[in-house]
């Protein structure tokens, strides 16, 4: 469970670059007419963004692992 819980801690520094990479992908397979990898790319560029808006409404680093921990508190009962 450290693992999510740095992950979470950490979001800005692997969903930003995420969304800029996947969106640039996504752009590349969308003029090569290829679909199915820029609907993926797409994918996981608004996962990026659903990520850093979790992020900044729970409040930063700190208050978004106690989100998580909730999160799985409330999963578990």
């Amino acid at each position: 469970m450290q693992e999510v819980y740095f992950l979470t801690r950490h979001i800005p520094f692997w969903a930003v670059p995420l969304m800029l990479i996947a969106g640039e992908f996504a752009y590349l397979f969308w003029l090569r007419k290829k679909k199915k990898l820029a609907s993926f790319c797409v994918f996981l560029c608004i996962l990026g963004v659903v990520f850093n808006v979790f992020y900044i409404y729970s409040g930063g680093p700190e208050k978004s692992v106690k989100s998580v921990k909730k999160i799985q508190r409330d999963w578990n009962q």
